[in-house]
């Protein structure tokens, strides 16, 4: 009995850490895009721990490439948000992993899917855009960008209509901390 117990426990233990130990994402545009540099609109550029005004930090990976190039879903999931104007943001997909593990695409030119409908890993979800506070940088002649982040939270669910990854609408394009549940941008 004892160990039939011990073999269950190592079992749900293992499962569990699958679980929460997803692997498998796959860069979100094709080829090996770069980048975004600092530049007139943003001095110390596009990467997760870039300074913003007021001591923010931007919280993801910009990274250019053309007006309308694809978009493609970094891993299987389900699509939590998907709205053409969501704030700062602009044209802006979330997928729902699973796990606690989430994707962000902004700035999109256009939005290909729709919430509640579950994506496949490669399958193209979006275009990349200026849109939003991204529009600051085709006035300044610079190149459009995907906004892309990973976020891992402590469960599903937090994109989800009235849950608090929905407050990243009013944040643009700046990391903040929504406590115990959500752990950060990865």
């Amino acid at each position: 009995m004892r160990l039939t117990l011990f073999r269950l426990f190592v079992f749900v233990a293992l499962v569990q850490i699958s679980e929460a130990q997803l692997g498998g994402f796959q860069c979100p545009m094709k080829g090996s895009p770069q980048i975004r540099q600092g530049d007139r609109v943003a001095a110390s550029g596009g990467r997760f721990d870039s300074q913003r005004t007021a001591g923010k930090k931007h919280g993801a990976l910009d990274l250019n490439d053309k007006l309308g190039d694809a978009v493609f879903a970094s891993l299987v999931g389900r699509v939590a948000v998907a709205d053409p104007n969501w704030g700062n943001m602009g044209g802006t997909v979330i997928i729902d992993h699973g796990s606690g593990a989430y994707t962000v695409y902004g700035h999109l030119d256009s939005v290909l899917v729709a919430e509640g409908s579950n994506v496949k890993t490669g399958e193209k979800i979006g275009t990349v855009g200026y849109t939003g506070n991204a529009s600051d940088l085709k006035t300044a002649g610079l190149p459009p960008h995907l906004h892309f982040a990973l976020i891992q939270a402590g469960k599903s669910g937090l994109a989800d209509a009235n849950k608090p990854l929905r407050q990243m609408k009013a944040w643009g394009d700046y990391w903040q901390s929504l406590g115990a549940e959500l752990t950060g941008a990865v």
